[in-house]
């Protein structure tokens, strides 16, 4: 203990003396640019924006290049992340305009507008129950609002908002025993309801009996669900279950896209803006 101790203090005695030595030094090109990078190291934040270009510009040159390249990819990595949301919409509408061809009775979905939002908590005890993000009404979100996850740069269905507080929501995942989505399989030619195992796995029922089924088919949400948009990746066949001759249907064990284990980030659909977005709109319309 004493040990740790004694390092303690000679750490926090070489700290403080570099910090006074930097603070008595002229301000020369590599002092200026230990500056910089230091200040940068512990408060990036502080370097976006009209301030932070302000910041940049007492930085010698090569440093300053440096720290402009990094807010830069911070930068394209949120544009990216946003991008995954059109990537999916650009998919769905391939798909829907499949199944046009075929069918002309399709639900077109209502005009939504993604959030993303970070994983608070979630129930050590149930797992794959529900999820407690970051966002609530101040950012728009209601209930039974879609809830999207990310899974190998494509979003996939993860559940749906059942409870809404000031700043944070709480997500019904798929897996939960109580979820249900109206689903397809192969391109809308079969269609059947997903619903939540209280484990990793879902369970598709209401398949025609008399159709051969096998692993791999994959599994999208219906243009019949009253909840998400259509042609979202739910997952995939994982075992065909032995057929029951006293039900006149037969089901499949599904397994997720999105692993409800280790999800960190979602994206909600929101059907409606924020309250101060709201707000602006009806400032921009007043008389």
């Amino acid at each position: 203990m004493q040990r740790e101790t004694r390092i303690a203090n000679y750490v926090l005695g070489v700290l403080s003396t570099l910090a006074l030595l930097l603070l008595s030094l002229p301000l020369s090109t590599p002092v200026r640019s230990l500056k910089a990078a230091m200040g940068y190291v512990l408060d990036p934040l502080s370097y976006h924006g009209e301030a932070g270009y302000a910041r940049l510009a007492g930085a010698p040159e090569r440093i300053r290049r440096l720290l402009e390249a990094d807010i830069e990819n911070e930068r394209l990595h949120a544009e990216l992340r946003r991008n995954e949301w059109l990537t999916t919409t650009v998919s769905s509408l391939s798909l829907e305009n499949e199944r046009l061809r075929r069918a002309l009775a399709l639900k077109i979905p209502g005009v939504r507008s993604p959030v993303w939002a970070h994983v608070l908590e979630r129930d050590p005890v149930h797992w794959y129950r529900s999820v407690v993000v970051d966002a609530g009404s101040d950012r728009g979100i209601s209930l039974n609002d879609p809830v999207l996850g990310p899974r190998n740069g494509k979003l996939v269905a993860a559940g749906r908002v059942v409870d809404v507080r000031p700043n944070t929501s709480t997500v019904l995942l798929l897996t939960d025993e109580g979820a249900s989505v109206a689903a397809y399989l192969s391109l809308g030619t079969l269609e059947g309801l997903v619903q939540g195992q209280d484990g990793p796995n879902l369970r598709m029922n209401y398949l025609n009996a008399e159709v051969q089924l096998s692993t791999g088919d994959l599994v999208y949400t219906s243009p019949t669900s009253s909840t998400f948009p259509p042609d979202v990746l739910i997952g995939h066949v994982a075992r065909v279950n032995p057929r029951d001759p006293f039900l006149a249907f037969q089901s499949v064990e599904v397994s997720p896209a999105a692993d409800a284990s280790s999800l960190q980030e979602l994206i909600v659909l929101r059907s409606s803006a924020p309250a101060h977005a709201k707000l602006a709109a009806s400032l921009e319309t007043a008389p």
